[in-house]
């Protein structure tokens, strides 16, 4: 049987040395693990991130990966599963179009989790974070989008699983004959559908794939066997997981050639929902600074925008915080009226706030059949139309959304950004201590070092969790403590 793609990927991620790697990928590799510990931090508040670490606490498991904002530790796949869903429960990770869905999200949970139990370096974790990455967006651009348009699958859970596999082979050192084994282990482990957006379970997703990158690892390098070919043979992962729907397997030949860190790079959101909104977002943020208009100005607005976006935010009249991520009217109307989107944007009492409410219906959301025609997997276009209530009418067209590579945050905005979410969950001393940690990771001797900041919890009695969250409490009631 010919299986050269499972061999080009199992050969990438044995073979592939830190100095192989592009130094413009490793800096966007570092940005992106910065980011997603940040958002991890403000997610481990989150009735998602809270859930998990009681249900976790609850197991009782051997303390080996540490749970972050929650001073605890318990084995590394369950770590990998909490920080995981945590890290994806305020859907202000980042992004990577050749997944078109969410990379670290799997990998950071995962491989730290992982590197605190085997004493991994930041230098380790940093290089099988950059495998992991090149392996699921390359098996990304095989069958995306159609894998989510049509298969209706979530590319975050079942082709980030492989990446998390990858690289979690790549820290426990397996030979080949293992990290095939292990390829083909996780093929059956995958799962995630967009049924579930707007709920707990689409950040469950991120958790499971990482979840399922240490145990399928661990698995095969105790012995357990499978159809170690995955990518290739009579029934390949694209055959099942994308049935019927067009299929590219050459971008698995640019393995290790191009690399998708730098070719695509991440995107790093800068609004915590939805990055299929962004665009539109952007579009509102322009309305609003440069014709100087608000909410009571307006008559209606259009925004004309591709299949994808319009799929992927189906809540045209949100009524909680999680829907409203995922909502291209209230994110516009909520632009429009503050000026910026923050974690206390999506609470269920902002959502349901009586002026946004009232103007939500003003906004369509409709099918740009030009833009539908020119679009290629990237960032996602939105035109907005706007009629003011005295006649004249404003355009705004928007194709790249701030945080793509074209528009990156600035190493400050990374930074507060980075603040703004840990304090959740950090103390200022321990933030600190975790950014300079972060941005030094290259040399950071043991990533349990890294782990052991991000067990610390805030201890000065203050509630800072937005009020969606502390409204949420009542899910926990039913969970063991």
């Amino acid at each position: 049987m010919d299986t050269r793609y499972t061999d080009l990927v199992v050969d990438f991620t044995l073979q592939t040395e830190f100095a192989d790697i592009p130094q413009p990928a490793l800096k966007v590799a570092r940005e992106a693990i910065f980011d997603c510990i940040g958002v991890t931090l403000a997610g481990a508040v989150e009735p998602a991130g809270r859930i998990g670490a009681d249900w976790a606490r609850s197991c009782a498991g051997a303390a080996q990966s540490t749970i972050w904002g929650h001073g605890f530790k318990t084995t590394a796949d369950h770590a990998a599963l909490v920080n995981g869903t945590a890290a994806h429960a305020l859907d202000y990770d980042d992004v990577t179009w050749g997944l078109v869905g969410h990379p670290s999200v799997s990998l950071v949970p995962s491989l730290v989790a992982l590197g605190e139990l085997t004493g991994a370096s930041g230098k380790d974790v940093l290089l099988c974070y950059a495998i992991g990455f090149e392996v699921m967006a390359k098996i990304g651009r095989t069958t995306q989008p159609r894998h989510s348009l049509d298969g209706r699958w979530h590319a975050t859970s079942t082709i980030g699983s492989f990446g998390a596999t990858a690289a979690c082979c790549r820290l426990l050192g397996l030979n080949a004959k293992q990290t095939a084994y292990a390829l083909g282990i996780v093929y059956s482990m995958t799962s995630g559908n967009v049924s579930n957006f707007g709920t707990m379970t689409k950040p469950f997703h991120a958790g499971l794939a990482a979840r399922n990158g240490i145990q399928a690892a661990q698995w095969a390098r105790l012995g357990f066997t499978s159809v170690p070919h995955p990518f290739d043979g009579p029934i390949k992962f694209q055959d099942v997981y994308s049935r019927g729907l067009p299929c590219d397997m050459a971008p698995i030949e640019e393995l290790g050639k191009d690399y998708e860190l730098v070719t695509r790079a991440v995107v790093v959101k800068p609004y915590p929902c939805c990055v299929s909104a962004h665009t539109g977002i952007d579009a509102a943020k322009r309305v609003r600074e440069e014709e100087k208009v608000g909410l009571d100005d307006i008559e209606k607005i259009e925004i004309g925008v591709v299949n994808y976006t319009s799929d992927k935010l189906s809540y045209t009249r949100p009524k909680t915080g999680l829907e409203g991520k995922f909502s291209m009217q209230y994110t516009v109307a909520r632009m429009i009226q503050d000026g910026k989107l923050t974690l206390e944007t999506f609470t269920d009492e902002a959502v349901n706030d009586s002026k946004i409410q009232a103007f939500v219906p003003k906004i369509e959301m409709y099918h740009d059949e030009e833009a539908e025609r020119k679009w290629r997997i990237g960032s996602r276009p939105a035109d907005m139309h706007v009629t003011l209530k005295d006649g004249r009418r404003i355009n705004k067209l928007v194709k790249i959304s701030k945080g793509n590579k074209e528009v990156p945050l600035s190493p400050d905005e990374l930074r507060d950004k980075f603040r703004d979410c840990a304090r959740l969950s950090l103390d200022d001393e321990s933030i600190e201590r975790a950014i300079a940690q972060i941005e030094s990771l290259d040399t950071l001797k043991k990533i349990s070092e890294l782990a052991g900041t991000l067990s610390r919890r805030r201890e000065d009695g203050i509630d800072r969790r937005p009020s969606g969250a502390r409204a949420s409490d009542a899910v926990l009631a039913s969970v063991p403590r």
